[in-house]
């Protein structure tokens, strides 16, 4: 079934529309206020990343204790990421003022408010879907990423919260594999947790760049 929600995984990327966006970020025609305008909607979306995980366990049927246990230390695990981001900006030159201060963008409140409702209002298992997405992405596109902002000039300590997931996603794809085996048994449940993947995706892709977006009116 791992399987399965891997190659959904791909299938759901292709599908998505190319736009001008994704083809100036493949082609390495950012600069450094896009990535400053990532990291500062990465702060906002990292920082709810280790609550939801913690809520999605509310909803389990059953009280499974075992699984519960292990969303909590994957939770802690993740608490904290979203001072990466904010530490990467202040040493671009960001005021630490400034990221405290801004808002996260709608497109953003609405990633966080889909995967709640699909937890609280659907099936909390659907909450894999969005996990997958979110924890199997670095470890597929990170190096590329890294190696483009090195190119650009971004110094190593500038580049904290890709490199911690480039890595740390690895193991946490192997936890992914043992919530998929516990978790998802039954085809419904398959589609329930593809269906919160794809919008997940979308949503998440569309943060990405209206965060671009954003950081060309706040920092170039």
């Amino acid at each position: 079934m791992f399987q399965e929600i891997k190659n959904k995984w791909f299938d759901i990327m292709a599908s998505l529309p190319v736009t001008d966006w994704q083809k100036r970020l493949e082609s390495g025609q950012i600069g450094l206020e896009h990535y400053k305008g990532f990291l500062l909607e990465t702060y906002h979306q990292a920082g709810t990343n280790p609550q939801i995980q913690a809520y999605a366990t509310m909803f389990f049927e059953g009280n499974p204790r075992e699984i519960v246990k292990m969303f909590y230390r994957h939770a802690i695990s993740e608490t904290g990421h979203d001072l990466l981001a904010m530490n990467d900006l202040m040493v671009l030159g960001v005021k630490q003022e400034k990221i405290i201060n801004s808002k996260p963008l709608p497109i953003t409140k609405a990633l966080s408010a889909n995967v709640l409702q699909d937890i609280q209002f659907k099936n909390p298992i659907r909450y894999l879907g969005y996990l997958f997405h979110l924890e199997f992405l670095p470890t597929q596109n990170g190096p590329k990423y890294l190696e483009m902002l090195s190119k650009m000039g971004i110094p190593n300590n500038a580049v904290t919260f890709l490199q911690e997931h480039t890595e740390v996603d690895i193991g946490h794809n192997k936890l992914m594999e043992i919530y998929v085996k516990e978790m998802v048994t039954t085809t419904k449940i398959f589609d329930e947790v593809a269906d919160t993947m794809y919008n997940t995706a979308y949503l998440h892709k569309r943060m990405l760049e209206d965060a671009f977006a954003n950081g060309e009116k706040l920092f170039k």
